[in-house]
């Protein structure tokens, strides 16, 4: 993934709904390799279920109580029978391993990011 990437103008970026929130449960969804089933608070928006693919990374660096960073916005996607509804953002290393970012533990849930 060590492409260029493509310059865009900011009004772009600013389109994403991009909130902080709190892991309150995981579940590995059945019948796939890479999805997790993730319940997400974000305060007042409340809560979210948000499917992502980083099992690989649980449960070392996917937690209960995490803080994590996801955009809301986009349009709900249905996969192995779950509605998602957001997506998270993660990071990978040099060996492909998964992080999910984080906006750091005094973030409030439903803070906004931009």
């Amino acid at each position: 993934m060590d492409s260029k990437p493509t310059n865009l103008p900011a009004t772009d970026f600013f389109r994403f709904d991009l909130r902080a929130g709190s892991i309150l449960s995981i579940e590995l969804v059945p019948k796939s390799k890479k999805l997790l089933r993730l319940e997400v608070y974000f305060g007042s928006l409340g809560t979210r279920t948000i499917l992502a693919g980083v099992a690989s990374a649980y449960p070392d660096r996917v937690k209960v109580g995490q803080k994590v960073l996801a955009v809301l916005n986009l349009e709900p996607r249905e996969m192995f029978g779950v509605q998602s509804q957001g997506m998270l953002l993660a990071a990978t290393d040099n060996e492909n391993k998964l992080y999910l970012t984080s906006p750091g533990d005094n973030v409030p849930d439903g803070a906004e990011v931009g």
